[in-house]
């Protein structure tokens, strides 16, 4: 219960890695905003899980990739909740496609997503934690700085999204507000569908990672969680890799 009277924000977290992390700060105490762009009912449920562990939960809705939705969201959260402590920005999409095959639409559309969300979102969520010990995490991945096939714009967006969380971090420190990041291995998720070579990417996933697994949402939001506590209190602009050591051995 280490997060107790805290208030947490965590982008979509309707479902899969989001709804995990929501779940899990909920679980050490923290009341969540729960926010989805097309999934109500996955969000519902997040509230309903949330509330049956005895937290405040409400929902938000928007497209993170739109400025102006954005400035809803955050004025929402304001208007309920008063103030913020931890915001994920866990939200993500993108356009799987070999660089040369690559659009200016798919590229502008995951980029916007997955890093210029952040950036936005973290210069509205910084007012909401004045004065208040505050909390950013971005969610990456191995592609920021791996080859994976038909990742590239994916890939881009991640990178700079770490490259943000490091200049984040020397800006806000002083503010008392720590900023890190998550980058995670293959995890079992509905995201993983949209991958042709699905089948290989988990057999491959299961034999090179020394845990012998596929990683879980559950995974990602346990390490989430251990950043927002007070036993990390002196990590600050850092890319923690939870991967089970697939990364070792790929």
């Amino acid at each position: 219960m280490d997060l107790a009277g805290k208030t947490a924000f965590v982008t979509g977290s309707s479902r899969g890695v989001g709804k995990a992390i929501a779940l899990e700060l909920a679980a050490r105490g923290a009341d969540i905003v729960v926010h989805y762009l097309s999934s109500e009912e996955g969000a519902l449920d997040t509230v309903r899980q949330a509330e049956a562990l005895g937290r405040r939960a409400f929902t938000v809705r928007g497209n993170v990739s739109n400025p102006e939705d954005l400035a809803e969201i955050f004025g929402a959260i304001r208007e309920k909740a008063g103030a913020l402590d931890i915001f994920v920005s866990n939200a993500a999409t993108g356009k799987l496609s070999p660089a040369l095959e690559m659009t200016a639409r798919g590229w502008e559309k995951t980029l916007d997503t997955n890093a210029r969300a952040f950036l936005l979102g973290a210069q509205r969520a910084v007012p909401l934690m004045e004065g208040r010990k505050g909390t950013i995490i971005s969610i990456s991945s191995l592609g920021s700085h791996k080859y994976i096939p038909n990742y590239v714009a994916v890939g881009a967006s991640k990178a700079a999204l770490e490259s943000l969380t490091r200049t984040l971090a020397v800006e806000l420190g002083p503010r008392n507000i720590r900023v890190n990041c998550v980058s995670t291995g293959v995890l079992d998720t509905d995201a993983l569908k949209h991958f042709p070579t699905r089948d290989q990417m988990i057999e491959l996933a299961i034999k090179r990672t020394p845990l012998g697994r596929m990683g879980t949402p559950e995974d990602v939001a346990k390490v989430v969680a251990m950043l927002c506590g007070d036993d990390a209190d002196w990590i600050c602009g850092q890319v923690i890799v939870a991967d089970g050591g697939y990364s070792l051995l790929s």
